[in-house]
């Protein structure tokens, strides 16, 4: 579902739709800015490439940055890690940026056990991200 809101605010609700899954991603187009907030448990019952779909539907739309917020994310399994590993990838091949918000520590301790905890820069809040990002 995708909604345009006053002020160029695009909003857009993922779901997936094989009913075995509570993560769902919500995405909203805030000028340069795609976030994606992602809810729920991230794990290998998840339909495949619901996060890919979003990261190249927001790159489509003219995104240049991508901020993904997992501050609603309970779990995230070793499947949806390597997802947004490889979304890491295409936005950097397409000259962009991807950023974490809202990380919640179980998420940070398996981004330090796996190595990752460098490749992916962080911030508290989407506030901190934007404001950081547009100086």
């Amino acid at each position: 579902m995708l909604r345009t809101c006053a002020g160029g605010l695009i909003t857009r609700r993922v779901a997936p739709d094989n009913g075995s899954s509570d993560m769902e991603i919500r995405v909203r187009d805030v000028g340069e800015f795609a976030i994606l907030e992602l809810t729920g448990r991230l794990t290998v019952n998840d339909q495949p490439g619901l996060l890919k779909e979003s990261v190249n539907d927001a790159m489509g739309r003219g995104a240049r940055t991508v901020l993904i917020d997992l501050s609603g994310v309970r779990y995230i399994d070793s499947t949806r890690l390597g997802e947004l590993i490889t979304a890491h990838i295409t936005i950097s091949r397409l000259g962009g940026k991807l950023r974490l918000v809202g990380t919640p520590d179980a998420i940070l301790e398996l981004l330090a056990i796996s190595g990752l905890d460098g490749i992916f820069p962080r911030y508290a809040t989407i506030a901190d991200a934007t404001a950081e990002l547009k100086a």
